[in-house]
């Protein structure tokens, strides 16, 4: 009669609980690079929505950045003031924890603050509570020249830019732009 001895058995199940062990523990970095990567997406899907809305909408659209989350503000022609946008797809949206934004305009980089409530406004006399986008899509096709960085703590870097015409381009290396 031929089998397994114990020993062999023991050998096995040692190796397969080694091999198990190792892919629990990056379970968690392979859940946050897809994060990570699906968030980048998600970011670039908005800004080409709201540069195809601005076009056929023929309104101009702004985008208001925090270093935790983004929104699309549309300027109500009427009113002569930016309104904040009621699309879903436009609407506020902050980022998973652990991941933030930083903008470069033209080369030049553009520090990011927290959007300001709106009872924090009521008590600033002197301040404005209408929303100041960051970047505009404009009705003509045009956009805002920027490089908008998604940067993770643990190291990831992934950039949305324009050369101010539309067409979005997420990129994994930083842009070299010339002076």
């Amino acid at each position: 009669m031929k089998g397994f001895t114990l020993i062999e058995i023991l050998v096995v199940l040692f190796i397969v609980s080694l091999l198990t062990g190792l892919v629990v523990a990056n379970l968690p970095a392979f859940v946050s690079q897809a994060d990570f990567e699906e968030e980048a997406e998600r970011l670039k899907f908005v800004f080409e929505y709201g540069h195809e809305t601005a076009q056929v909408d023929a309104v101009e659209i702004g985008v208001e950045l925090a270093p935790d989350s983004y929104g699309f503000v549309i300027f109500d022609e009427s009113r002569q003031t930016w309104i904040s946008s009621d699309a879903p797809e436009l609407r506020r949206h902050a980022l998973p924890q652990g991941l933030i934004l930083e903008l470069t305009t033209e080369g030049e980089p553009l520090r990011l603050v927290e959007p300001v409530d709106e009872t924090q406004q009521s008590n600033n006399s002197g301040s404005s509570n209408e929303p100041q986008p960051e970047l505009l899509l404009l009705s003509s096709g045009e956009t805002s020249i920027f490089e908008l960085s998604l940067v993770a703590e643990d190291g990831w870097w992934m950039g949305l830019s324009t050369e101010g015409f539309g067409d979005f381009a997420l990129s994994r290396t930083p842009i070299e732009r010339d002076e």
